[in-house]
């Protein structure tokens, strides 16, 4: 009787799920352009020789990538986590 009382509880944590994904894909993607941008400006500074650009680059480079990491990492977990629950047969 419960079940009934709310029937689209399980639709809308599905639809909250699934937008917490697509809005961490979607962060990540939006910020992949900067990435390859920050990672040609290491190289550049790798190839010209110049050592303190380079290692600023790179701690710029690694900032960034771990940002992206974490953003996709909450996504995923927060996808997991809201995973409907299987009912039991009992």
């Amino acid at each position: 009787m419960e079940e009934r009382a709310n029937p689209d509880a399980g639709s809308i944590r599905n639809a909250i799920r699934w937008g917490l994904l697509l809005a961490s894909v979607c962060t990540a993607g939006f910020r992949l352009p900067r990435l390859v941008n920050e990672f040609r400006s290491w190289r550049v500074a790798l190839w010209s020789g110049d050592a303190s650009a380079a290692e600023g680059w790179h701690r710029v480079l690694t900032v960034e990538v771990i940002g992206v990491l974490v953003v996709l990492a909450i996504g995923a977990g927060a996808f997991y986590v809201l995973r409907l629950k299987a009912k039991s047969v009992t």
